[in-house]
Formats: structure tokens, C-alpha cells, sequence
């Protein structure tokens, strides 16, 4: 029996502009007084360790680059570049149109709902402020646990969060990362999202159990797999 629903929330639930991220980070750069492309090798370099937490917090993270360029700030100037990397992560981001009602459709019969995703701290602090904690019963964020997907570690506290087995769950995600050959190797039901706007800079995965093309069709789609009526492709 189903009981639960995990997303993925990049590239899932929202898309991200990554030219307003790109503008963003140059914008930083300069106001800190360093090369934009050097930087932004750093951000790049570091995105599996930020992704873990480790680090420290973002303003943190920043000096520690400003430092390896030759240019380290005063803790005033650190807080004033998160406040801005944050500020581009909110501006960067947009729900998918048919994420809320999709979401408020599977609240409504019942689901127990969250959301496992592999994020920094700039992009979890979006996750968090998304305007979205009427549907969601918790939380499973990379940089907080110090674990990502596809460790199977992730999905087992995701869904003891939910107070679910992970047979007792569906994972609807984009497969970056090979997410969706994870869940699948827990007995987690796994569902392939393909739309619009996706960046596809992640990887992907090789095996699923259901796919769509839009997030509508989910609670539909998990009604059929809670009744045992849903028919896998091929």
C-alpha cells in the first residue's frame, strides 16, 4: 500500500534560470573584487562539498574562495555576498505551474508528502521558503543531513521522517544523479518526470517504474499504483 510521496524538488517541483544564477555569481565576484571566471571554478569545485554541508555556512563558503583568490573580506562584506547569492537563488527559481495543485490534490486523499533533494545551503534556503509547508511533512536536504542521492541513507531517513517503508513510497524525480535506480533498489516506487526547463547537468537514470510528462499527472498516477492498477511501461 502507498502511503507517502517524495519528490525531487530541482528540475521536479521547480526550474532554475541558470542565466540569472551565472549573472548573479559575476555580479558577486566583482562587488568582492575578484575575477568572475576564477570564482566561478570555485563554486564548481566545491559543489559536492557544499552539497554535504560541509564548510560551514554560506558566508563561510564565500571567504574561503575570496581567501584562494588573494582577496579575503572582513565578516560585514562575507554576509553582504550570501545575502546576495541568496537573493539570486530566490530570483532564479520558479515552481512549475501545476506543482501546488498537484501537491494539494495528493495532500487531499490522504499522502504524507516530502521532498529529497540534493541542495547547497543558497539552494535549500529557496526549498525552505518556497511557500509550500501546508503540503510538506518534512524536509530531506542534502546539505542538512550530510548525506546525498543516491546513498541509500537519504531515502531511509526521508521516509522514517514520513513514518513510511520505503515500499510504502513513491519517488517522482527528473533521475539526475541515477536517483531513480536508488529508490528503485530499496523497493521505493520510482517515477521519471520529463517537462520543460530541465537542465539535464546532473546525469540521469537508467531504470524507472513509471514516467510523465507533467506534474498533474502524478496523484492520478499514484491512486493507480495504491490500487494496483497502473501499468508499467514495456
Amino acid at each position: 500500500m502507498i502511503h507517502a510521496v517524495l519528490f525531487d524538488f530541482y528540475d521536479t517541483l521547480a526550474r532554475v534560470d541558470p542565466e540569472t544564477i551565472l549573472s548573479g555569481r559575476r555580479a558577486l565576484a566583482e562587488r568582492a573584487g575578484v575575477d568572475p571566471e576564477a570564482m566561478g571554478v570555485l563554486w564548481r569545485d566545491s559543489a559536492a562539498e557544499r552539497m554535504l554541508g560541509q564548510g560551514g555556512e554560506l558566508a563561510a563558503q564565500i571567504g574561503r574562495m575570496l581567501e584562494q583568490l588573494g582577496r579575503p573580506a572582513a565578516p560585514d562584506r562575507l554576509a553582504e555576498l550570501a545575502a546576495l547569492e541568496i537573493r539570486t537563488w530566490s530570483e532564479a527559481v520558479t515552481l512549475y505551474p501545476d506543482a501546488r495543485p498537484a501537491l494539494a490534490a495528493l495532500k487531499a486523499r490522504g499522502y504524507r508528502l516530502g521532498v529529497l533533494s540534493n541542495c547547497s545551503d543558497q539552494a535549500g534556503y529557496v526549498i525552505e521558503r518556497a511557500g509550500l509547508d501546508d503540503v510538506f511533512d518534512t524536509l530531506a536536504l542534502s546539505f542538512r543531513l550530510g548525506v546525498a542521492k543516491p546513498q541509500p541513507a537519504i531515502y531511509e531517513q526521508a521516509c522514517a521522517a514520513l513514518g513510511v517503508q520505503p515500499t510504502e513510497t513513491v519517488f517522482v524525480a527528473d533521475g539526475a544523479f541515477g536517483e531513480l535506480d536508488a529508490a528503485r533498489d530499496l523497493g521505493i516506487v520510482a517515477v521519471l518526470i520529463e517537462q520543460d526547463g530541465q537542465s539535464r547537468s546532473y546525469g540521469s537514470s537508467a531504470k524507472w517504474d513509471y514516467r510523465v510528462d507533467n506534474l498533474a499527472a502524478v496523484p492520478p498516477l499514484v491512486d493507480r499504483i495504491a490500487l494496483g492498477s497502473a501499468t508499467p511501461p514495456g
